[in-house]
């Protein structure tokens, strides 16, 4: 199985069964499927209420993009869920794809995004046809915008989202 280790970390592709069972609410068949525990009360990472029923979609139609889209993001040493992270689908035809990644509260401020963000960022320019991981970030968002910079994105210009306005896009290439 597709899975990726950092120093307190291991990164799980989300599988369209596992987002059913917590979008269900289902803690028990959650944690068969996953074989983690996840915070309380049960819900999705932060701002991805709306992503996780068009991403489980999508990956019941190509069960072979699973790696490009939803993460979780496991604290090891706990076997507890911190958060997720993902890309926006496969690369485009210019070989980018966009990141996002959201952190549970109470696992917020330890470095888990950078940690996760970094290992996801190599693991995407190292895949066929991968020129470069974009992230869109609100100005306002801090904290998003101090993990790009972290793992050595740098602002390329910025880009208007529905709903959010102008947005900073960050990028990195192949090294």
């Amino acid at each position: 199985m597709l899975a990726l280790s950092t120093s307190r970390l291991d990164l799980v592709p989300f599988t369209a069964e596992g987002i059913e069972a917590l979008l269900a609410g289902d803690e028990p068949r959650l944690r068969q499927v996953t074989g983690f525990s996840f915070p309380a009360p049960l819900r999705p990472p932060p701002l991805l209420e709306d992503v996780l029923p068009l991403v489980q979609g999508r990956l019941r139609a190509e069960p072979a993009s699973l790696g490009w889209w939803t993460w979780l993001t496991v604290d090891r040493a706990a076997g507890r869920v911190t958060g997720a992270i993902g890309f926006g689908g496969p690369p485009d035809a210019d070989g980018a794809v966009m990141i996002g990644y959201a952190t549970y509260p109470g696992a917020d401020r330890r470095g888990y995004a950078t940690e996760a963000t970094r290992a996801l960022i190599d693991w995407a320019l190292a895949q066929p046809g991968v020129t470069r991981v974009c992230a869109s970030i609100p100005p306002d968002n801090v904290a998003a915008r101090r993990v790009a910079e972290k793992v050595g994105m740098r602002v390329a210009g910025t880009v208007w989202e529905e709903e959010i306005d102008d947005v900073l896009l960050y990028e990195i290439g192949r090294r």
